[in-house]
C-alpha cells in the first residue's frame, strides 16, 4: 500500500536521523509526481510535523537531499519545491533567535502511537547537555522494550533523565510496560522543566499514576531530596551521565545513599556512550571500589531497534547490583 510505502523515511525524518544515514535505498526509482507528493507528505506534510515541527535547518537538509536523489527525473512535484521554499522563507522572517532555540523530534513506536519531546537545538544550552535525547538514552530504551520482565511490578528512578525520554516510554498507555511507579530527575532546573512540558505532550489529563513524576534532584544533595513523597525505587536508570569525570564522586555518593536506603534491595542499569574508553573503565573501578557487581547487558541489535538511531556509536549497558 502506498500508505505504508514511505513509511522508514517517515520514522527516520520525524526524529531528525542524520539525513546522509536515510533509507534512501528503499524508494524505488525513479518516482512518479503522485509518489513524491505521498513522500512529502509522509514527511514534511506528516500531521505531527505541522503541529510540532522538527527543526527547520533539518528539513531543508532533507529536501535537499531528496532534490538531489531525485535528480535524473525529468520533473519534480511542485510540493518538493514549497517544502523547500518554505522553510527558506520562515527561516529569513524569524528576526526572533529565541524562537528556534527548541524544535520537536518524534520517536514513532507501534502502528501510529508515538512520543513527541520538545528538545534544544544545540548539544550545550543553559549550562547543560541534558536538553537534548543521546544515543545512549535510545539504546537503553531498546534494551528495556526488549526485557519488559526487568520492569515486572518495578518502582523506577532515573538519574540524569534530561529530556524524559525513558520516563514518557515506560509509562506510555500503548506499551502497557509492568512497570510501578516512574520518578524522572535531573540535576539542572532547565531540564525539569523541559520534561515538564514533555510529560505534559505526551499525556492527556492522566491521573498521577498514570504518569510519570518529575523532580529536581541534584546528586550532591542526596541526603535532602523529600524521599517520603515517592515509592521507594527498585530499578535505578541513567543514560550517559558518566563522561565528565568531575561528577564521579558525586554520583557514587548518590548512589551509595539510595542502595543504603533500600537495603541493597535494589539494582541500576546504566547505559554509556564508550566516547573516551579510559573514563568508562576509570567509573568501573570506582564501582568496584563501591562493592557494587557490574555485569554488561546484550545490546538490541539494529534489525531488532523500535528506534531510528545510530547504530555505529558504541553503546555500553550495564546492570549494577550490591
Amino acid at each position: 500500500m502506498e500508505s505504508n510505502k514511505f513509511d522508514k523515511l517517515r520514522q527516520q525524518f520525524l526524529c531528525c536521523y542524520p539525513v546522509n544515514k536515510m533509507a534512501w535505498s528503499t524508494l524505488h526509482l525513479p518516482l512518479e509526481l503522485d509518489e513524491q507528493r505521498a513522500l512529502i507528505a509522509a514527511t514534511c506534510g506528516h500531521p505531527l510535523n505541522q503541529r510540532f515541527p522538527v527543526r527547520r535547518s533539518y528539513q531543508e537538509a532533507f529536501v535537499k537531499r531528496l532534490m538531489h536523489v531525485l535528480k535524473d527525473h525529468d520533473e519534480l512535484h511542485d510540493d518538493i519545491y514549497d517544502s523547500l521554499c518554505g522553510q527558506l522563507a520562515k527561516t529569513s522572517l524569524d528576526a526572533a533567535p529565541a524562537t528556534s532555540t527548541y524544535a520537536y523530534k518524534h520517536y514513532m513506536l507501534q502502528s501510529e502511537e508515538h512520543i513527541t519531546l520538545r528538545e534544544s537545538n544545540s548539544f550545550v544550552s543553559e549550562g547543560t547537555t541534558g536538553l537534548c535525547t543521546w544515543e545512549a538514552a535510545l539504546a537503553l530504551a531498546d534494551y528495556l522494550l526488549e526485557h519488559p520482565n526487568q520492569l515486572q511490578g518495578k518502582n523506577v528512578l532515573e538519574l540524569g533523565a534530561g529530556t524524559g525520554l525513558l520516563g514518557i516510554l515506560l509509562k506510555h498507555k500503548a506499551l502497557k510496560l509492568p512497570v510501578g511507579q516512574v520518578l524522572v530527575t535531573d540535576g539542572s532546573n532547565a531540564c525539569v522543566k523541559l520534561m515538564h512540558d514533555n510529560i505534559s505532550l505526551n499525556f492527556d489529563d492522566a491521573s498521577e499514576e498514570a504518569t510519570p513524576q518529575c523532580a529536581q534532584l541534584r546528586w550532591h544533595e542526596i541526603k535532602e531530596f523529600p524521599w517520603s513523597k515517592y515509592a521507594a525505587p527498585d530499578l535505578l536508570l541513567a543514560a550517559d551521565v558518566i563522561y565528565d569525570d568531575t561528577q564521579f564522586s558525586s554520583l557514587l555518593a548518590a548512589l551509595d545513599f539510595v542502595y543504603e536506603l533500600r537495603g541493597n534491595r535494589c539494582e541500576m542499569l546504566l547505559a554509556s556512550t564508550v566516547r573516551n574508553v579510559d573514563t568508562l573503565h576509570t567509573f568501573m573501578e570506582q564501582l568496584e571500589l563501591h562493592e557494587y557487581q557490574v555485569t554488561p547487558c546484550a545490546n538490541v541489535s539494529a534489525c531488532a531497534s523500535h528506534f531510528c538511531r545510530d547504530h555505529t556509536a558504541a553503546v555500553q549497558i550495564v546492570c549494577i547490583k550490591r
